[in-house]
């Protein structure tokens, strides 16, 4: 069975902002597939623009669970031109002339110190799986990372490597913790308190940073496991915290690892 790497995605805010928006920024309530193909490339030390291919939609495997419950705040910004003129400005200390612009942050609620995404991460080649869950236990990712913005810094806490405990067959009823792409939804279980909601999302980028089609996604607005029968296998982890249920972004595991990377170079494995 195929080896997955889960680590927490911590910060004290975020912003995710949904394409789509023009005049104000618009937060979604989970990081989308594009931010965790950066966060993951950022932890391997991938450089900007390399690594689409490499975790694309066929490479790799995402999963998110939504740890802490999020509020929402609208706060307005100043953004500043940043052509020649205006650094031309900045030079000579003159006042410049901003733009306001409505951004919509994300911050935990009751009562948590902080935000808490939970990344599941597979990769063909297993080699790279390993190496991000090398290099996250070790509290030592290439770049920095962030949530969103750069100006909300983030912190990747190691939660475990191995295989799945168990695969929940298509059609079986499941209590699902993670986000689930809404096509792969047969049925949901409806009970008291449960609260779903349901997002168009960014899943990959093509060539020249083209972004793809987007995809709609389910989430419990209230970081809840939720019930549901899926059209694809379901994947159960024995966490040291707890036990978990996921469905990845983009269907289910492979059955084994391939070898194979697009990248050249030795990748360091855990012992």
């Amino acid at each position: 069975m195929v080896n997955v790497a889960v680590f927490d995605l911590v910060g004290p805010s975020a912003h995710f902002r949904k394409y789509y928006t023009n005049s104000s920024s618009l937060s979604y309530a989970f990081p989308p597939r594009t931010v965790l193909m950066g966060t993951v490339a950022a932890i391997l030390g991938w450089e900007r623009d390399s690594y689409y291919e490499e975790l694309g939609l066929e490479q790799a495997r995402f999963a998110v669970v939504v740890k802490v419950p999020v509020r929402r705040l609208i706060q307005t910004v100043n953004y500043i031109g940043t052509d020649e003129e205006d650094f031309n400005r900045m030079k000579k200390l003159e006042a410049m002339k901003g733009t306001q612009v409505p951004l919509e942050l994300l911050l935990p609620s009751e009562g948590a110190p902080s935000l808490c995404f939970r990344v599941y991460f597979a990769h063909r080649d297993e080699r790279i799986t390993a190496d991000l869950a090398e290099r996250v236990a070790a509290g030592r990712p290439y770049f920095p990372l962030y949530l969103g913005l750069t100006e909300f810094i983030a912190q990747a806490r190691f939660c475990y490597y191995g295989p799945p405990e168990k695969i929940i067959p298509p059609g079986s009823e499941v209590e699902l913790h993670s986000i689930l792409a809404a096509d792969f939804l047969q049925r949901p279980v409806f009970t008291d308190g449960i609260a779903l909601n349901r997002e168009k999302a960014p899943q990959s980028f093509g060539q020249g940073r083209k972004l793809m089609p987007p995809r709609s996604y389910i989430y419990e607005m209230h970081a809840r496991p939720w019930r549901a029968e899926l059209t694809i296998s379901a994947y159960s982890f024995l966490l040291p915290s707890r036990r978990e249920i996921v469905a990845f972004m983009e269907g289910e595991l492979w059955s084994s690892s391939l070898t194979k990377s697009t990248r050249t170079g030795p990748i360091p494995v855990i012992a």
